[in-house]
């Protein structure tokens, strides 16, 4: 009998999220794609069945959320197999392996493989076409997987009187307390350098079998990971030059040689911060002996109080009004023929973001950025702060034109899809997890607030003061950030312009003064307050000053220059010192 079959694959964004390093997000959300994939190869190993939503088991990347039309009598024997499957792959492969590599008798390995068997959730539910369209079926398929989500199962897990995972909070930590340091041990550098040998755990942080999978589980092709401050440091390391900058660090890890310490990121940007150094090794006469090697080298280079700025960007991105696009498809093969152009999109996202591996590389157009995950029309990507911009536009113009064939109805109107982009601004020693819930709520902002969506929200997330956000409809405030992006650049603003006209709206806004003469007071300072060095205005930049204040309040325009300032590639001197005593 002919069935319409959805499968859901879950945990998502509770098991994505849950991570304190990159390297966890980006395998979180990589083995929920491999388990999908597990299952759409399943039900593709029949030929009479066929995939809809992912069009291939093949493609790049698989969603969670699987359609398919299956050719059974038995829908539940056929779920179960395709569950059975899942959960087989995720215990006897991407977990076996993992854990069986720990070298180590003393963690609970009975309650690792407990934790990760009980981790996977696969909801599926089954509707005939008893001579049906493809239409109506689905909305009812649809309909009960809501339903069956809402039923949710839990087993009971059962644990020792242990400490609580550092990353979810929910499951009990795995590694023996044994194996953590105490203060004043005599082999208390020993076991900070076997715990992270191990586990990859630092002295504070407690793991469960869970978190071990993602920290430690491993992939042939898995990217170079590196840190939030290697991602903050990448404009700095760029205005130094490729052999300066290899110099430079080579010369800093050269004060680890024939030590013990567990400095973590052995290469790349993270150790162009003395803050990131002295973390890494214990208070006493080594940290000051590092701290004095650090300074020593700085001022052998030259770079005076110059250092890389402490912001790096994380950029979230989602398809607008999804469903009524899907909706609008009204059979099969336009469903299908979505379900690749979402694919093909999802494949061209890691180029947009970096397109290091590609041939014929134009340096100065890669985005030097780290894909954490493209599902289709869902993207998630940590960014240096001076590309992000470029970086966001692209995928916003690819995405609009991949998609721009697939029609669909909403209150009346034709729309085509869009794409809301949430960008978060983050200093690199804050917690990832929070960083992730600002990115969210940026993404959420650009659809929440932007009427017919295609949205942009950018959040600044700085280290002393409250969080600004700017939102508006992407063409538009895109433009107004590139083009204040020059005019810094070009040193024909200065970055305290803001600051003044912050002020000037301050004292002016409970005021009678018309706001004709609250614009031409504006643009006085806009003309004044310059950089050292910078031309004087044009009238057409003038021109341009007093269109935006026609169209956007004062307030507005001045939380777009300061992170449109924000944008700009490099700290300024003595930036990252003052953040980090903050």
């Amino acid at each position: 009998m002919k069935q319409l079959m959805i499968f859901s694959i879950g945990p998502v964004q509770d098991f994505i999220a849950t991570a304190r390093r990159s390297r966890d997000l980006w395998y979180g959300s990589w083995m929920l794609s491999e388990l999908a994939r597990v299952a759409a190869k399943t039900i593709a190993e029949n030929k009479v069945n066929t995939l809809i939503f992912p069009a291939d088991a093949e493609m790049d990347s698989i969603p969670n959320k699987i359609v398919a039309v299956v050719e059974t009598d038995n829908p539940k024997e056929f779920a179960e197999k395709t569950e059975t499957a899942v959960r087989d792959t995720l215990t006897d492969t991407l977990a076996k392996t993992t854990l069986d590599a720990i070298k180590s008798k003393t963690f609970d390995r009975r309650l690792a493989d407990a934790q990760i068997k009980d981790l996977s959730e696969l909801y599926w539910v089954s509707v005939p076409y008893n001579n049906r369209t493809y239409t109506v079926v689905r909305a009812e398929a649809e309909a009960l997987l809501v339903a069956r989500k809402a039923t949710r199962d839990f087993n009971q897990m059962t644990g020792a009187n242990v400490p609580k995972s550092s990353l979810d909070g929910s499951r009990e930590s795995v590694i023996n307390e044994s194996e953590y340091p105490k203060n004043n041990a005599s082999d208390k550098e020993d076991k900070i350098r076997d715990l992270y040998e191990k586990y990859h755990a630092r002295q504070g942080e407690r793991l469960s079998g869970v978190d071990l999978l993602k920290r430690l589980g491993a992939r042939r092709d898995e990217p170079d990971f590196k840190s939030t401050s290697h991602m903050a440091a990448v404009p700095f390391m760029e205005k130094l030059g490729k052999a300066k900058t290899a110099k430079l660090i080579k010369d800093i890890q050269s004060v680890f040689t024939g030590k013990n310490w567990d400095i973590g990121e052995k290469d790349g940007g993270a150790l162009l911060y003395e803050s990131r150094l002295t973390d890494w090794i214990p208070a006493g006469k080594d940290q000051n002996e590092i701290r004095e090697a650090f300074i020593k080298i700085w001022k052998e280079y030259k770079l005076g109080e110059s250092r890389p700025s402490p912001y790096y960007a994380l950029l979230r991105a989602d398809g607008d009004s999804m469903g009524e696009v899907i909706d609008g498809q009204t059979d099969e093969e336009q469903h299908r023929k979505l379900s690749k152009a979402l694919s093909e999109f999802a494949g061209k996202v890691s180029f947009l973001v970096n397109n290091e591996k590609q041939e014929n590389r134009d340096e100065k157009k890669d985005n030097k950025g780290l894909l954490i995950y493209s599902g289709g029309d869902d993207v998630l990507a940590y960014l240096p702060i001076h590309t992000v911009l470029r970086c966001a536009g692209e995928l916003e113009k690819t995405f609009r034109e991949d998609l721009k064939e697939f029609l669909a109805s909403k209150n009346g109107e034709t729309i085509t899809p869009t794409l809301s982009i949430g960008i978060v601004i983050a200093h690199h020693l804050d917690p990832l997890s929070d960083v992730l819930k600002l990115a969210r709520d940026a993404e959420h902002q650009a659809k929440d607030e932007v009427n017919g969506k295609n949205g942009l929200a950018i959040t600044l997330s700085k280290r002393s003061g409250t969080d600004r956000t700017i939102v508006g409809k992407f063409s538009e405030l895109y433009d107004r950030l590139t083009e204040l992006r020059k005019l810094f650049d070009a040193k024909l603003i200065s970055g305290g312009t803001a600051y003044e006209l912050q002020e000037l709206n301050r004292t002016l806004s409970g005021t009678t003064i018309p706001p004709e003469g609250i614009v031409k007071e504006a643009l006085r300072i806009v003309e004044h307050k310059k950089e050292s060095g910078g031309g004087n205005l044009s009238d057409d930049v003038k021109d341009t000053f007093k269109a935006w204040l026609e169209t956007i309040s004062l307030d507005e325009l001045t939380n777009e220059m300061i992170i449109a300032k924000s944008l700009a590639d490099e700290a300024e001197p003595g930036m990252v010192k003052q953040e980090e005593q903050k």
